[in-house]
């Protein structure tokens, strides 16, 4: 499990690194998925905040991928949220496999001006 504090309304990005038995996994065809709910027990489709699906990774024969979290995705998130991130593999389509779990925790930013 790992949790996370960020100010309300910055921009994230989540870099993840695949591998196994220390070797770099081939990440190429597979959906990464993170959702980030308010309440871990809403159904995917009713989460009250978003999720992403990914299919673009940033190196995936080197295992490495990004999760963007833009500013204005998370300009109206405060407190206290939940989150996953899971991978199907093409390669074996009935593989889901959640792979970092956690909370985020969104405080009030003091600046608010952006231009």
């Amino acid at each position: 499990m790992t949790n996370f504090k960020f100010y309300r309304g910055d921009d994230q990005v989540l870099a993840l690194e695949f591998t196994e038995n220390g070797a770099v996994k081939d990440i190429t065809g597979w959906k990464i998925y993170f959702t980030l709910k308010k309440n871990i027990d809403d159904a995917d489709a009713d989460a009250k905040t978003f999720k992403k699906d990914i299919t673009t990774h940033t190196y995936p024969t080197q295992g490495k991928t990004e999760i963007p979290l833009l500013n204005t995705e998370m300009d109206a998130l405060e407190g206290l949220y939940f989150y996953d991130i899971q991978y199907k593999d093409i390669a074996t389509p009935a593989l889901i496999k959640t792979v970092l779990s956690g909370t985020m925790n969104f405080t009030k930013d003091i600046t608010r001006r952006i231009a």
